[in-house]
């Protein structure tokens, strides 16, 4: 009997929809971040070739990509069901009220442009879009940075509204709700001021060309280029971590992203050398946050400071390079005391490899830098010396890397995912750092703050510096560098300058001294980093990253009483003399820390080279003199004090 089919049932869908279910099956919100990260990057190619849009139109189109990219990345592994439902719920929410207002602002640009600021009352829909565009940037900013920025936020929202409650000097008339969102959301002074501008017009496309660079491999050119230059002293591997950290971290600007790219592959070559893991993540971290003061890019601060001191962007990188040649000096040479205080013995010849070969295989890479640096030096604006700087890494890839000619689809479409991602995270802090300038300029309180300030520390510059060291690292423990940056920029920088600071060496001062949030506890970014791919405790690598960076502590002290170091006034000999001395300052800084010169040092001896540090602070011959005579002194006494070899024994 043959058997008889089931008829098959009733098909609503067309085939093509039938087709594409599939897809959409697989369509993880992940996958949506990803297309939508795609979209951004392809928008900021466009507008940064092209010419970009007003800034009415640029600007919230940058803040909605970077905010929804945000927004669906992220892990929504829940304990329950309706825990993952809520999860889902509230992130759409968040995304639908993002579209809604910045869609508004997008699609109101003549509007907005010919409104009467401050007079034209907002309307209804205008009050709901801005608070919740503004609810939208402190949620983000609790995803990426915590509660702590979030408090700072809501603080200075609260003393905008009731200032008028407070007494002298903190006093104010006090604003209502609609004039600080009108403000925040409908001129260029609050959410979407000149830091978020300089994000969008400016930033990504450094980011880019430096995630693109990751993607095509040039971690493992840097490491491996690194491995062939210090492979062969003492203490190498970690020697490795400084030198190829410095490398990438000139063009990729954000230190946590430089340890997961170097990281993976030093760190385990450091705790396969020797070191401890949690000396060996800490390293990592140290070395990746100079990226942040390295040129050309600074973690994107060098575009924001010349926005706001109005000084050329070529000339903070300049600046930055004496500096930035310092800080790997100071961390090369306590990772070079700590080998030798362990024993440590250099890289075994068979896993280094040949400095010719490697540039030989691919120092290629090599040129989209040199093509960037003279783009730049020619004149060309930042954002075409970039653009070309990609197109020359693409031309190259396709010409020189038949692996990535081969996968050159796959590179260009992880760069364009990874650029956006790491955006976002800056993209928050400088929209909070716009809200806060936007509070300072509205309610005037940078001003009197200032005056604050030099009053507590008696006029005095010295007291000034610590005190605005002291804020800085306060404040950078709970935001990133560029967010901590414009905001004591506004606060601290009038002070200093009003004391005979250089302006440049005023907000360098205050960068540098906003940059160490990444290794700072108990919000050590870079460090956490760095501990995860170790497997240590965060907080103990924390600490660690801490006291490794200390000698890096007194680097902005001296180029406030030394602004040649920055080339004030032009670099001279005397620049090259100054910097001399801030080396040997460091160096003794380094074995305070480490404790090592040849054996341990007592603590007492320590202090004693904490001292001579301190002396190399100050310029001048007296200066100069008595620090050079203590540093000779302490190191023939550590000589006459070191071990004595044991004698070879005698013959029978």
């Amino acid at each position: 009997m043959d058997r008889i089919e089931a008829p098959k049932p009733f098909v609503i869908l067309p085939s093509w929809r039938q087709d594409i279910r599939p897809f959409l099956a697989g369509m993880s919100l992940k996958k949506l971040a990803s297309l939508v990260a795609v979209a951004m990057s392809i928008y900021h190619l466009y507008t940064g070739y092209f010419g970009e849009p007003v800034p009415e139109f640029h600007r919230p189109t940058h803040l909605m990509f970077a905010l929804a990219v945000l927004f669906l990345d992220r892990d929504r592994q829940a304990e329950t069901w309706l825990g993952r439902i809520w999860k889902y719920v509230w992130d759409w929410s968040l995304i639908a009220l993002l579209v809604a207002s910045c869609g508004y602002l997008i699609m109101s640009v003549d509007y907005i442009q010919t409104r009467m600021q401050f007079i034209t009352p907002l309307t209804d829909i205008e009050l709901v879009l801005s608070v919740g565009l503004f609810a939208i940037v402190l949620e983000a900013a609790r995803r990426t940075t915590g509660w702590a920025l979030v408090i700072i936020v809501l603080t200075f929202l609260a003393f905008a509204i009731w200032g008028s409650y407070l007494p002298s000097p903190f006093w104010h008339s006090g604003k209502s709700l609609g004039q600080v969102m009108d403000l925040m959301y409908l001129t260029n002074l609050g959410m979407l001021g000149s830091p978020l501008g300089v994000t969008a017009s400016y930033i990504f496309h450094f980011v880019f060309f430096g995630a693109l660079l990751v993607a095509s491999g040039a971690g493992s050119f840097f490491t491996d280029a690194a491995n062939a230059i210090t492979g062969r002293y003492i203490g190498g591997a970690a020697k490795t971590a400084v030198v190829s950290s410095a490398f990438m971290a000139s063009v990729s600007g954000t230190a946590a992203g430089n340890v997961a790219t170097t990281g993976s592959f030093t760190i385990p070559a450091m705790k396969a050398a020797g070191y401890k893991p949690v000396f060996a993540a800490a390293v990592e971290a140290v070395a990746s946050s100079g990226g942040l003061m390295t040129p050309p890019v600074l973690g994107a601060t060098a575009f924001v400071m010349a926005e706001m001191t109005g000084i050329s962007y070529t000339d903070i990188v300049i600046a930055a390079i004496l500096p930035a040649i310092l800080y790997y000096v100071g961390t090369f040479i306590t990772v070079d005391l700590e080998a030798r205080k362990l024993g440590l013995p250099a890289m075994r010849e068979a896993d280094i490899p040949r400095l010719w070969t490697v540039l030989r295989q691919r120092g290629y890479l090599v040129l989209p830098l040199v093509t960037l640096i003279w783009f730049i030096v020619e004149g060309y604006t930042l954002v075409h010396a970039a653009i070309w700087s990609i197109m020359a890494l693409v031309f190259l890839l396709l010409i020189f890397d038949a692996e990535n000619r081969r996968n050159v689809l796959a590179v260009l479409w992880k760069a364009m995912t990874d650029a956006p991602r790491m955006m976002a995270q800056i993209t928050v802090a400088v929209t909070i750092g716009g809200i806060l300038v936007g509070i300072i300029v509205q309610t005037g309180i940078g001003v009197r703050l200032s005056a604050i300030i030099l009053d507590m520390a008696g006029g005095q510059l010295f007291n000034v510096l610590l005190l605005t060291m002291f804020f800085s690292i306060l404040l950078g423990m709970g935001m990133p560098a560029t967010g901590a940056y414009i905001i004591l920029a506004l606060l601290l920088a009038p002070g200093m300058v009003q004391l005979g600071v250089p302006l440049l060496a005023a907000h360098m001062f205050i960068f540098y001294g906003g940059c160490k949030s990444n290794i700072t506890p108990p919000v050590a970014i870079a460090a956490f980093a760095a501990a995860a791919i170790a497997g240590t405790g965060p907080m103990r690598t924390a600490m660690k990253s801490f006291v490794i960076g200390l000698p890096i502590y007194i680097l902005p002290f001296m180029f406030v009483y030394s602004p040649e170091l920055l080339g004030v006034g032009g670099f001279t000999l005397d620049s090259a003399w100054r910097f001399v001395t801030a080396a040997f300052g460091i160096g003794a800084l380094s074995i305070a820390c480490v404790g090592w010169l040849l054996r341990r040092l007592p603590w007492g001896e320590r202090f004693v080279w904490f001292c001579i540090s301190g002396i190399f602070i100050f310029p001048g011959l007296v200066f100069d003199i008595a620090a050079f005579s203590s540093l000779a002194a302490m190191t023939a006494w550590a000589i006459w004090r070191r071990p004595k070899p044991l004698a070879a024994p005698e013959r029978a």
